[in-house]
């Protein structure tokens, strides 16, 4: 049957590759002309595919990268070990089905119970200092909120102006500001919005041994999927949706489009008709923040703080490293940068991102701990134009345009993806939900006018 459903693909398809042929029921006339065209095979476009085969609804994915996962993957051969290249938390808020799929399957789920440690200089932070830490974190969340609540709207929703400048003054205002912004929300205090941050979901987190991305693509195994297939341009003025991509044209009933805001924003997708100005705005509104990972490994855990320890060095600044060390006794630390320092971090060599990871961890620990360094190595996801980045973070004065970039065009173009969605934006549960969404919309669209 595999062989048979494959040949089908190349006949119908007039070439486009599919990766995965699975034991799922697909009806060769549903392969050359789906009822819904699914563009990008990330979480969004894998869980629109389950909700649409439990419906019987016929669809094609196709995805531009050589891969299922999109912004979830893990690399084991870089360290030997683990590594997620892009999404490393598992956030469980209110329901994470990876989670739930992970346990289910055999992985090593478990939590993160967010153990932290401070450090002023080389030496670790004072009980004194740490007692003025949780002071300035209290103050921190009492400026943010009442920013978020007070109506304040435009360019002055943000968080460099909500906390105001005396904030930064305090020997930890850098530190705590680093933690929730360019470190959390991969943006510097000036570019996120404490209206938009404020309304998402808050949550426990999780951490999977194996990796995030393992999870993902065994979660996404059985789909059928058209790998190397990029989306050209999509036609959605007559009664159909025409995707043209890079291996030929696909005609369906209903698209959903799950690619990145970034590669919205880049254009890299023709629109005909081109997208109402209002989706245009809204896509401009949100901007594709860039965190990237140090991968550091050590012959041993260097700071001996066990497993999955989170280590900061006191900032003077939003240009400095988060660390994750140690993640599930495998000596790997995760070195972590957002904002403008990780996207001028990109515009440098991979040895000198390795170095200005490792240097950190020097100046706390001392040079001696480079003998014990093994490898590097540095991710850039704002340079792979898949992704454009990291997730997505709404500027400014700017927090209604979610809601419009995921608004239905035609009652058939359908738009998901973790930046459509408006409590869990910028986290893999958005984009699932998002994408187990615009499936049911678009299976009630087919049902409806068939």
């Amino acid at each position: 049957m595999a062989k048979k459903l494959q040949q089908q693909r190349r006949l119908l398809l007039k070439g486009i590759a599919a990766s995965a042929i699975t034991p799922w029921a697909v009806k060769a006339d549903s392969v050359a002309n789906p009822d819904v065209v699914i563009i990008g095979a990330g979480i969004a476009g894998l869980e629109a595919a389950k909700t649409l085969h439990k419906k019987g609804i016929s669809f094609l994915i196709v995805e531009a990268n050589n891969r299922i996962g999109g912004r979830i993957h893990t690399n084991n051969k870089i360290f030997g070990v683990p590594f997620d290249t892009h999404a490393h938390w598992m956030r469980a808020s209110p329901d994470n089905p990876l989670i739930s799929h992970g346990r289910s399957n055999g992985f090593d789920i478990y939590r993160d119970y967010g153990r932290q440690q401070y450090f002023v200089g080389n030496r670790q932070a004072t009980t004194e200092e740490m007692t003025d830490l949780w002071k300035t974190d209290a103050l921190f969340n009492k400026r943010i909120r009442s920013s978020a609540l007070s109506g304040v709207t435009g360019s002055d929703d943000n968080a460099r102006t909500a906390l105001g400048e005396d904030f930064f003054s305090q020997p930890w205002g850098y530190t705590v500001a680093s933690e929730y912004g360019v470190w959390d929300m991969a943006q510097d205090s000036k570019d996120w919005s404490p209206k938009s941050w404020w309304n998402s979901l808050d949550a426990e987190t999780w951490f999977c041994a194996e990796g995030y991305g393992s999870v993902a693509a065994h979660y996404g195994r059985a789909i059928p999927v058209s790998l190397a297939t990029a989306a050209r341009e999509i036609d959605w003025s007559g009664d159909h949706v025409v995707v043209t991509t890079s291996a030929g044209q696909i005609r369906a009933r209903a698209a959903i489009l799950t690619v990145s805001v970034g590669v919205l924003a880049a254009e890299r997708i023709k629109f005909t008709p081109t997208l109402p100005v209002e989706k245009q705005e809204a896509i401009n509104a949100i901007d594709m923040a860039v965190m990237n990972y140090i991968g550091l490994l050590f012959s041993e855990d260097v700071f001996g703080f066990g497993s999955d320890s989170y280590v900061y060095q006191q900032q003077t600044d939003e240009t400095g490293v988060g660390y994750l060390t140690n993640t599930k006794n495998s000596n790997l630390t995760y070195g972590y940068v957002g904002g403008s320092q990780a996207k001028a971090l990109e515009r440098e060599s991979m040895d000198t991102v390795i170095a200005y990871g490792l240097d950190g961890i020097k100046s706390m620990l001392g040079n001696d701990v480079e003998n014990r360094f093994l490898k590097g190595f540095a991710t850039a996801c704002g340079k792979i134009p898949l992704f454009d980045g990291a997730y997505s973070a709404v500027r400014p004065g700017k927090s209604g345009a979610r809601a419009i970039l995921g608004r239905t065009l035609a009652k058939k173009l359908f738009f998901a993806g973790e930046a459509t969605h408006g409590t869990q934006a910028s986290t893999v549960n958005g984009g699932l939900e998002s994408g187990r969404d615009s499936a049911n919309q678009a299976a009630a669209y087919i049902k409806l006018n068939s």
